[in-house]
């Protein structure tokens, strides 16, 4: 188990550090390439730890960990301790990139985000990750990971890349690429419909 925490927080502290490096690309549409490509990366390699009686895609994303605890694909005993290390990745990483602000040169220009845009585009691109998570977790190719990340990428401020992924947001407001408030409140908001989002398909296709 303890293994497992520190790749979560390992793969969390990475893909904040990407994200942040990303928003100084020269042109957004590689920006959110760079970021989808990376979540469908570590999925691939979070795949890899799955077993026929537990899946490990909750070491990719801590709204993956909570989807497939739902489900029953997951331990609920260990959705706290998950989502904690991607938390404390997430945090090492966007202060890694605040470390380097003076150096990463400047962001690409985008408008902070308004706390309902950050509210009501998270829970969208949360139900979306749901329906991935699941869908990779059935046996569909690891592809589907970039849905949520390139959907968020083109209809949300571009500060939200990261909306699919709760920790890295948070990552991002520790590295000052986002304000706490709307960080906070598009976290809390992916996790949420993730949730819902794995009631409903549990619901629309029940365990065999």
């Amino acid at each position: 188990m303890g293994r497992l925490l520190l790749v979560a927080a390992l793969l969390s502290a990475l893909t904040t550090f990407v994200a942040a490096l990303a928003l100084r690309a020269s042109d957004a549409v590689i920006a959110v390439a760079a970021v989808a490509a990376l979540a469908v990366l570590f999925t691939w390699y979070a795949q890899l730890h799955s077993t026929d009686d537990q899946s490990s895609l909750g070491l990719s994303n801590p709204a993956a960990a909570i989807t497939l605890a739902v489900v029953g694909r997951g331990p609920w005993a260990s959705v706290l301790p998950t989502v904690a290390a991607h938390v404390v990745g997430a945090v090492v990483g966007g202060l890694g990139a605040l470390a380097l602000d003076d150096q990463l040169g400047d962001t690409l220009v985008f408008a902070d985000p308004g706390l309902v845009v950050a509210a009501t585009g998270a829970a969208a691109v949360g139900l979306i990750g749901s329906w991935a998570t699941l869908g990779v977790d059935a046996g569909a190719s690891e592809g589907l990971a970039a849905v949520p990340a390139v959907i968020g990428g083109a209809v949300l401020p571009l500060g939200l890349l990261t909306a699919f992924h709760p920790a890295a947001v948070i990552g991002l407001a520790t590295a000052g690429l986002l304000p706490w408030d709307v960080a906070l409140v598009a976290a809390g908001s992916t996790l949420v419909a993730s949730v819902a989002g794995a009631y409903t398909v549990s619901l629309l296709v029940p365990a065999p």
